[in-house]
């Protein structure tokens, strides 16, 4: 009798508890950094700093149409504009003044799913999702996940991948 309760208690640890190195990291999701109110408002030009490569600086801004209103975090812009082939670049713009605060470029991807973007995000989110290669710094493949608070992009964690996208990000 006693044989047989061990092998039970055994039995119900070993399928309650994760295996060993099995237990996958949980991604921050959008609803991890709700905001309180959204606004649609009108959005000023973007001001790129000149610190920017000229031929970015100028596609986003050619990007940038007069009707646009704010998409981020409740109410920022988020511009974002390709730089090439599997490449994302973009920058926050305060709706206000079109100060701007630019993100790495991020490119490098292999397979993706359908809806995948490489930069992720969400009006009523202040998470910032990069997926690739930031700036293309060899071996930094990977989702890369940021908080916009206070101003300023926060890092939070990477995501280490193979170059493949095939889930969206939550």
């Amino acid at each position: 009798m006693r044989y047989a309760i061990a092998l039970f208690t055994i039995a119900a640890l070993a399928t309650s508890a994760p295996a060993q190195g099995k237990t996958r990291e949980r991604a921050p999701r959008f609803a991890d950094y709700p905001v309180t109110k959204l606004s649609r408002l009108p959005v000023a030009k973007p001001l790129v700093p000149e610190s920017v490569n000229e031929g970015l600086r100028l596609q986003l801004q050619k990007g940038f149409y007069d009707n646009s209103r704010t998409n981020f975090a409740g109410r920022y812009f988020l511009a974002v504009t390709g730089c090439g082939t599997a490449c994302a670049w973009g920058a926050i713009v305060y709706p206000k003044t079109g100060r701007t605060i630019v993100l790495p470029t991020v490119s490098g991807w292999l397979d993706t799913h359908g809806k995948f973007r490489g930069i992720d995000f969400r009006h009523g989110s202040r998470l910032v999702v990069l997926s690739g290669e930031r700036d293309d710094k060899e071996g930094d493949m990977g989702r890369h996940f940021y908080v916009f608070e206070d101003g300023k992009l926060r890092f939070l964690k990477t995501m280490k991948t193979d170059g493949n996208f095939m889930e969206p990000n939550r």
